[in-house]
Order: structure tokens, then C-alpha cells, then sequence
């Protein structure tokens, strides 16, 4: 998408199909330079009239004859000051389906009043996000896709920061819509070597480093949990590693992600019904590589790894067989008595050997980890477990501003001895119907001594979001691109004072 900026003034005429982004509040109306009085006097008629009041997220398109422009977006803010950057995301996914069917292909940001106008582009950038790699389309087909955005503006210098905060916020979204289209491709096109692969693409396109161990060098390191997951597969199971280094006097942010490419809950097996969905059991991979993909694209000043154990969870001869006890990484014994709770069993491995490897200053890590955390949280936020508090209030603060919510749950010792084994240390389950989430995060506690940590569950948010116009409800959402993003650049600016 490309932006550029345009100082108050005539319009000039557009050479392709162009509509003219107005807020519009419901108590002063709209506040615009370029208006003209025929287009004021239209949006006034439709407020008194009660057709269009400008309510926050509400949007309306109006036609305008103008040459500049061919439509004009009315997007509603609501009173002033009370419009929430989530508003404009929503504003902004609702206004699709107006900009498609109108065939908008560039919008300009009437900027004459305050309003978070990169939310707005934020939302158009997810809201226009489409899955189409198998589908046949017609080679005259319209696209649907606005490419290019004008940010309209009395002052130079505001103009020129509302411009970089549109442009990064259209990058990080274009970020979130990579990750989705890993998240949306089956299984059998996107298997833990192909999705190593995605993940060398970053290294080669943008220069950062990349590795991956494969089962032999695993099993020499004694990453059995992992192995014991893969067993029932023949696609060979992967840890990527990505590393992006500023500086050995920064600290260093590792971000770890669960990549079961699909999941039938091996011989614990899931029943047939949705089990189509178990594709998108990688959906924390996507999202920590769309935020490596972020990390790479701005070079923030600090440090980032991402690990990446890519595993599939499936039935056959050599299976993990319920009752199974495995040894991990660190040394400790587990009891596998449900091969569905999978998820925990490789970001163990993966959790313990990047606190030794890389001896992170803070670890977060992002799974679709336990159907108990949409029981608990629906699918409007994601579950969060922290060892250490600053950990996860930067994480909420990251949370606000993105529109990526999170809950905590806690973590109290009483929980951890649920988790003990019989015949082991751990048991890779907790007592049927009790606290299933913090279980999970219980588990992947014993992982990571003493590191700041924090476990996101995103089952809920990872696909299957109702309600939200810039996400498409059949399909993965993206969730935590934006969310460890914004956390990134948090913490970027904490390490400079």
C-alpha cells in the first residue's frame, strides 16, 4: 500500500476511482476542507433525518460528482473525544464492502480534525484480506483492494507523522494478513518443512539469521517431548530458529510459537466433526513469524529470537500411545496420558532449550494451546498466564492499543500440584474439567527457571472471531501480529531510558 500527503487545498482529479474518508461526529457533524457545500449540506440532511448519525463505527457512503474523488466515506466517530482507535478498526472493516463495491482502489484521510485515522487503515488493510490460493478467478476480476491511501492535512509536519503512522500500521497489518494466509493453507500444503520454509523466506528477504534442528539433532539433545508428538508422522518435524540481532548490550525478547500443522489428537483422536479446523493448530507459529516479519521490516534496538517447533500431531504404527513417559529437554519425566494435549509437549522442548540457548531477558510464547480457554473467554480474548507481573502489564498495554485483548489467569502453586505425575514428574494433564487453560499454562511454567515469561492461549482468537468486521469468521485472524508487534516496540522503548 503507498501513502503520500496532500496539504489542504483543491483536489486535484484522481486517475483512478477515489473515495474521500470524512469522521463525522454525532453531536458537531463533519469537520473537512475539502467538502463541498452541496456534500455538507447532503451529510447534514442524513443526520437530522436519522439515516446516518455518526455514531462511532458507523459508515455510510455517499456519491459525489466531483472529479477528485467518487465517493465520500462517512465514518462515525461518535461524540468528541470518546472515539476509540477499536472504533475506527471497526469503522474501517465495515467500510469494505462499500469500497469493493464501488471499486475504490485509493482513499484519502480527510485529517482537518483529530481521530486516530491509522486505525482506520488498519482496519481496511485486515478488513480487505481475502483467501483465494485455490480458487479459480477470472483474469478481468476486480481485485477489491484499495493500494494506495492520501492523508489530507493543514500542517506539514503533523501530515508527514500521521503519514509514517498510517504506513507502519498498514505494514504490521500486511504482516498479520502473511500470517493469516500460512494459518488458512491446508495441511498438505503446508507441512513442518514447508513452513520452515516460510520461515528461511524472512531470513533470505530481509536479512536476519536462520537455522532449524531436525529430528536427529533433536533426539541427540534429548527433545523427547517434541519427538514423542511427531512419532505418528512421516513429515519430519522441525524447531526454526530465527534471530535478529542489534546489539549484545540489549536485551533480548524471544518469542516461541505451537506449529502443530494439523492436529487429529493422535490416538486421544478428536472427533471428525471440525476436525478440519486442526489446521490452524500453527496459528501461534504465524503469528510470532508475522511478528519476526515486523522485527525485520522496522530493526527495532533490541534483540529478538523466534522458535518455531513445527510438528505434526497424527495417528499411525509408531504413535505416542496414551500413558507413554517421555523425557524433555530439561531433563524432566512426563507423563503422556492425552497425546490432544500436544501443544505443551513441544513448546516445552522449545521453551527450555531457547531459555539455555539464548538466554532471553523476557519469553513469550503464543498457542492455540486448550479448547478450556474458549469455555472460559469465548472467542473475544486470549487467555494470558505470566510468572512475572511487568511482563504482562506491558503486554496489556500492548493489548489496548491494538485491539487484541487479553485476561490473566493466575498461576498459583495450588494449580502446579494438579499437574504432578504418577509414574513421572508432570503429567501432561490436569483433572478432568478443572481449569483446563491454567493447566496448560502451569505446565509450560516448569519450562522456562526463572526467565520472565508470559503464555498466550489464542484458541479462542486465532479464527472463528464473530462479530469483529475486519476479521472473516471462516478464516484465521492473525491475532498476535499486531499484538507482540506493539510489545516490541513497548519494550524497544523501555531499553532506550
Amino acid at each position: 500500500m503507498d501513502f503520500d500527503l496532500i496539504l489542504s487545498g483543491d483536489l486535484p482529479a484522481s486517475a483512478v476511482r477515489t473515495a474521500l474518508v470524512v469522521p463525522v461526529s454525532d453531536v458537531a457533524g463533519p469537520v473537512s476542507s475539502v467538502l463541498t457545500d452541496d456534500e455538507a449540506a447532503a451529510i447534514v440532511r442524513l443526520q437530522e433525518s436519522g439515516v446516518f448519525k455518526g455514531k462511532a463505527e458507523e459508515v455510510y457512503a455517499l456519491p459525489s460528482s466531483t472529479d477528485a474523488y467518487a465517493l465520500v466515506l462517512l465514518a462515525g466517530v461518535g461524540k468528541p473525544g470518546t472515539c476509540t482507535p477499536e472504533n475506527l478498526r471497526r469503522a474501517g472493516g465495515r467500510a469494505v464492502e462499500s469500497l469493493r463495491r464501488d471499486r475504490i482502489e485509493r482513499v484519502i484521510l480527510e485529517c482537518a480534525s483529530d481521530w486516530p485515522a491509522a486505525a482506520f487503515v488498519e482496519g481496511v488493510c485486515l478488513g480487505q484480506y481475502r483467501f483465494d490460493k485455490f480458487k479459480a478467478t477470472s483474469p478481468d476480476a476486480f481485485s477489491g483492494c484499495v493500494a494506495s491511501v492520501g492523508v489530507l492535512c493543514t500542517d506539514q509536519a503533523q501530515g508527514a507523522a500521521l503519514k509514517a503512522d498510517c504506513r507502519y500500521a498498514a505494514s504490521v497489518c500486511e504482516n498479520a494478513n502473511w500470517a493469516r494466509d500460512l494459518a488458512n493453507r491446508p495441511s498438505n500444503d503446508l507441512t513442518p518443512a514447508q513452513l520452515a520454509y516460510e520461515a528461511k523466506s524472512i531470513a533470505d528477504h530481509y536479512g536476519c539469521a536462520y537455522d532449524f534442528l531436525d529430528e536427529g539433532k533433536m533426539s541427540e539433545l534429548g527433545m523427547n517431548a517434541l519427538l514423542g508428538v511427531s512419532r505418528g508422522s512421516s513429515q519430519p518435524s522441525k524447531l526454526i530458529l530465527l534471530s535478529y540481532h542489534c546489539g549484545p548490550e540489549l536485551p533480548t525478547l524471544a518469542l516461541v510459537g505451537k506449529g502443530i500443522t494439523f492436529d487429529t489428537g493422535g490416538v486421544s483422536i478428536k472427533p471428525s466433526e471440525g476436525m478440519h479446523e486442526m489446521k490452524f493448530d500453527m496459528c501461534g507459529a504465524s503469528a510470532v513469524l508475522g511478528a519476526m516479519r515486523t522485527v525485520v521490516q522496522t530493526k527495532p534496538r533490541v534483540n529478538v529470537v523466534c522458535v518455531v517447533p513445527a510438528v505434526e500431531n497424527v495417528i499411525g504404527s509408531r504413535a505416542q500411545r496414551p500413558g507413554d513417559v517421555v523425557r524433555a529437554y530439561n531433563g524432566k519425566t512426563i507423563e503422556v496420558n492425552n497425546t490432544d494435549a500436544e501443544g505443551r509437549l513441544i513448546l516445552a522442548d522449545a521453551l527450555a532449550y531457547t531459555v539455555d540457548t539464548y538466554r532471553p531477558d523476557v519469553i513469550v510464547d503464543l498457542a492455540t494451546l486448550t479448547g478450556a480457554c474458549v469455555v472460559a473467554l469465548g472467542h473475544h480474548a486470549a487467555g494470558v498466564m505470566a510468572n512475572n507481573d511487568k511482563v504482562f502489564s506491558t503486554l496489556q498495554g500492548a493489548a489496548d492499543a491494538t485491539g487484541e485483548r487479553i485476561w490473566r489467569f493466575p498461576l498459583w502453586d495450588d494449580y502446579g500440584k494438579l499437574i504432578e505425575g504418577t509414574h513421572a514428574d508432570l503429567s501432561n494433564i490436569g483433572p478432568p474439567k478443572e481449569a483446563g487453560a491454567i493447566m496448560g499454562g502451569c505446565f509450560l511454567k516448569e519450562f522456562v527457571k526463572d526467565t520472565p515469561w508470559a503464555h498466550i492461549d489464542i484458541a479462542g482468537t486465532a479464527w472463528g472471531v464473530k462479530n469483529v468486521p475486519y476479521w472473516d469468521t471462516k478464516h484465521a485472524t492473525g491475532y498476535g501480529v499486531r499484538l507482540l508487534s506493539e510489545w516490541i516496540r513497548r519494550e524497544t522503548t523501555a531499553a532506550k531510558k
